[in-house]
């Protein structure tokens, strides 16, 4: 609980109730929060939250993540170990592509860390559009505008449409 993870705080315009928002924003944007008239009662309303999804983790057996480290000086190297025969075919690869074993497995990771993040954003953007459903609004989104690239993901919450959900 003594971990330094980063904390929000946002203030809550009057038209939506007033107040602030504090937040872990490593949990996701509404992973774990609190809120208050003050940022002290928001910021004691979060650290009991953050105490009971902690709790929540461990009974359910899930690891709590360590806070993240923000603007440590990364060196650019990293020693890994991998199997023997990957780091064969790793470095056959590679001489086949007539490139270095570090240029090779740099692009592997490259190209393929570029898809995790592709995938960590449709992730995000499909559990906001589950929660925006789970509070009743109507939400459709058109899946057909999702190019293989990934370039457009065309999402509109279409109230207009379905006045009952108003």
């Amino acid at each position: 609980m003594g971990l330094p993870y980063k904390i929000e705080i946002v203030q809550i315009s009057e038209a939506e109730g007033g107040g602030y928002l504090a937040r872990l924003p490593q949990f996701g944007i509404l992973g774990i929060v609190g809120d208050g008239d003050t940022k002290e009662n928001a910021l004691a309303d979060l650290e009991q939250n953050q105490k009971e999804r902690f709790q929540q983790y461990l009974v359910e057996g899930l690891e709590i993540p360590e806070p993240e480290i923000e603007n440590e000086d990364y060196s650019g190297r990293f020693v890994l170990r991998i199997p023997r025969y990957l780091h064969r075919e790793l470095a056959q690869n590679a001489q086949k592509n007539g490139v270095s074993l570090n240029h090779y497995v740099c692009t592997l990771l490259t190209m393929n860390f570029q898809t995790d993040r592709f995938n960590s954003s449709l992730n995000e953007i499909h559990n906001e559009i589950q929660l925006l459903s789970q509070l009743g609004g109507v939400l459709s989104y058109n899946s057909s505008q999702i190019q293989q690239t990934g370039k457009h993901f065309d999402k509109t919450l279409r109230a207009d449409e379905y006045p009952e959900a108003a």
